[in-house]
């Protein structure tokens, strides 16, 4: 088997996935190392995903461009969502829109991220110019040319550059020794999926109270959403203990008059939440994207877009290099994406900090400042309007 690429990229998540198959268009060999990715050759038309990602404007124009956005529709499983709904429980706080008021067909899409994954995997798995490995890295060096990439079969990978796009707790970022600032949300989020009294009409619906955030994100059948519930570390533990019944009855007394009474489909899991930020996106021939550059709070549903935002401007990037015959792999080549990618991430860290300390606890003043400012923004058409904007990516 050869083992001389041009790039390779460690992580077969969806950011690592997309981001070969993107550049397989370009005359480009790509390898893909991930000891997990062949898990994503499956997929089980009979069950709902546990997890599900908000897919902006941005993202699925990628996804068109990459080549599975069709196969996406063709599975009937991609559920568009035409309005929005933000609530503060027991207060006045309020906001709501809704994609026709703004000559918009819908507002975003709620796809299972594993069918995403299996359209990609299927993608790369049958294009010729990528090959995948399904075994760990675990040891890497570079010269003044290539970087060389060991695998835990001991074959060793060369290629001009290596993109590190596997995930929060990346091998590549802590082998590299690129710190990264961290900072704890002080949540972790309970995830699921939930089948609702009431039908959720395409509308993806959020939830604020003192202690956290839920939100139903809606799926492909009328009464089934997934569940993004993020609260306390403690009150995971405890809601992840209760026995289905009871965890039902602890949602209902948040959210029973938004979507009725719920019943779980699937497992509950839990993931903690932190704000992270690697120092650097960019070395000597090496790249990082997705979770393993950047987490933020998913209260507005942006972390998986902004991993595909980086997926995107890096495969245009090197393909501009690629076209006038620069090296892909210098760090120096590479400084107009990393300027980019952290500008726009650090924009999106603030936004999020800020609105979860804004809606942290019950305080007076906050709760004044919020629901004044929550209702200012929905009784402003033009403020909202690009707001929804900059969420969709357009």
């Amino acid at each position: 088997m050869d083992t001389h690429f041009d790039i390779v990229i460690v992580g077969g998540g969806l950011v690592g996935l997309s981001t070969a198959c993107a550049l397989s268009q370009y005359d480009l060999k790509i390898a893909i190392v991930d000891a997990k990715v062949h898990h994503n050759e499956s997929f089980l038309q009979n069950e709902i995903g546990i997890r599900a990602s908000a897919i902006n404007g941005a993202s699925q124009r990628y996804f068109s461009q990459i080549g599975i956005w069709d196969d996406l529709l063709n599975s009937h499983r991609v559920q568009d969502f035409t309005e929005i709904g933000v609530w503060e429980k027991n207060g006045i706080a309020h906001l709501s829109a809704h994609a026709k008021d703004y000559g918009y067909p819908n507002l975003g899409y709620i796809i299972e991220n594993n069918l995403i994954s299996h359209c990609l995997y299927h993608f790369a798995n049958d294009n010729h110019n990528i090959t995948i490995f399904n075994f760990a890295a675990i040891d890497n060096c570079y010269n003044d040319d290539y970087a060389f990439l060991t695998l835990a079969d001991n074959t060793i990978l060369q290629a001009k550059l290596i993109i590190g796009a596997d995930g929060a707790h990346s091998w590549l970022r802590k082998h590299e020794k690129i710190s990264v600032f961290e900072r704890s949300y002080l949540h972790h989020a309970v995830i699921t999926t939930v089948e609702t009294q009431y039908p959720h009409q395409s509308c993806a619906k959020q939830i604020f109270y003192p202690n956290g955030i839920v939100a139903f994100l809606p799926l492909w059948q009328a009464n089934k959403s997934c569940l993004v519930w993020s609260t306390k570390p403690n009150q995971a533990t405890i809601l992840t203990s209760l026995t289905e019944s009871e965890f039902c009855q602890e949602l209902f007394k948040l959210t029973g008059d938004k979507v009725g009474k719920c019943q779980l489909i699937n497992q509950r899991m839990v993931f903690p939440l932190k704000a992270r930020f690697a120092k650097q996106f960019v070395k000597h021939r090496t790249v990082l994207i997705g979770d393993a550059a950047h987490t933020i709070h998913p209260l507005a549903g942006q972390g998986v877009n902004l991993g595909f935002q980086d997926s995107a401007l890096l495969v245009s990037t090197i393909k501009q290099l690629h076209d006038k015959h620069k090296d892909i792999g210098l760090a120096d080549n590479l400084k107009s994406f990393q300027f980019t990618r952290r500008k726009d991430t650090l924009v999106m860290l603030t936004a999020m900090r800020t609105i979860q300390d804004m809606f942290n606890g019950d305080n007076v003043l906050k709760k004044m400042l919020r629901t004044a400012g929550m209702n200012a923004i929905d009784n402003c058409s033009p403020l909202k309007k690009q707001l929804i904007k900059y969420a969709m990516h357009i």
